[in-house]
Formats: C-alpha cells, structure tokens, sequence
C-alpha cells in the first residue's frame, strides 16, 4: 500500500509504489493486492499496471473520508486472493501479462560449485554483503550494502 496526494502530486501520484512493485515482482514475489483507480484526482502514476494501481493507494490530504473503506475492502480482497495461505501459494488479481514484467531466471548467477563460492564469499563479505535465504528455492541471494550488485548461492548462509 501507499500514501501520497493525489491533487497536488496529480501526475506522479504514489510512483514509489510503482517502483517497488518491479523490484519485488522481479525478485520472484507473487503479487497481490491490485486495485481500481477509480475515484482517484491523479492524472498519472508509476503504480498502474494495466488499468488497476499496484496496491492500495490511499490520500489523506484530499479524500480521507474515503480511506476506512478503502482500506476493508482491499484487506478482504486480499484475504480472497489468498494473502494468509500457508502452503505459499496465492493466486492474484495480476494485470496483463504485458505490463507486468517477466521473472527470468537465469540471469542471477547460481553458483554450484563450493570453492568458487567460498572464493566470492572471502571477497564479498569484508564489502558488506547480506544474505537473503529462500526455503522454498533452497537459494540464498547476496545483497551488497549499497545495493547495486547481487549473487545468488544454492543452499542457505553458511553452505556456500
């Protein structure tokens, strides 16, 4: 969800949640949560995916009236898309498949091979990196500090 001003900021009306969005769904996210823009005074956005925004955007400067029910309905929509699930599995409300962006994933490097990656790890540690473990996949994905760079290793922190 996002907080902006639809009036005064009426042409990048909540584009951080648009931003967001590409990174978690090009991370593998499943997404969920999209929503109408109608009834919304913005002229445009970074947060629309085909013709529903990428979240609950709310304005609490020019339509708070509007937020408790906003709010209900988004929390119910969620609960029917399969937010609470524990198996992992959800299934979204997504926009077309052309505006959202695909998960290709090959192009994070995997490394198999114990030395090659005890090698990075002995370079890569002392910079900063933080380790970002996936269950699922049995993946973890090297972050650096300042965010720029990325790896990806096969089991979690410690098995490298």
């Amino acid at each position: 969800f996002g907080l902006g001003d639809s009036v005064s900021y009426s042409e990048n009306y909540a584009d951080g949640c648009g931003e967001l969005h590409d990174v978690f769904s090009d991370l593998g996210c499943v997404m969920l949560g999209y929503t109408s823009q109608e009834g919304y005074q913005h002229d445009s956005s970074k947060a629309i995916r085909g013709d529903k925004f990428c979240g609950l955007l709310l304005d609490a400067v020019n339509e708070e009236d509007l937020t408790d029910e906003r709010v209900s309905n988004w929390v119910s929509q969620l609960m029917q898309e399969g937010i609470l699930d524990t198996n992992g599995g959800a299934v979204a409300s997504a926009p077309p498949a052309e505006v959202a962006p695909a998960v290709v994933e090959d192009e994070a490097p995997v490394f198999v091979d114990p030395v090659l990656a005890q090698e990075i790890m002995n370079e890569v540690k002392p910079e900063g990196y933080r380790s970002h473990y996936n269950p699922r996949t049995d993946k973890t994905m090297w972050i650096s500090a300042d965010g720029r760079s990325s790896y990806v290793t096969e089991g979690g922190p410690g098995h490298e």
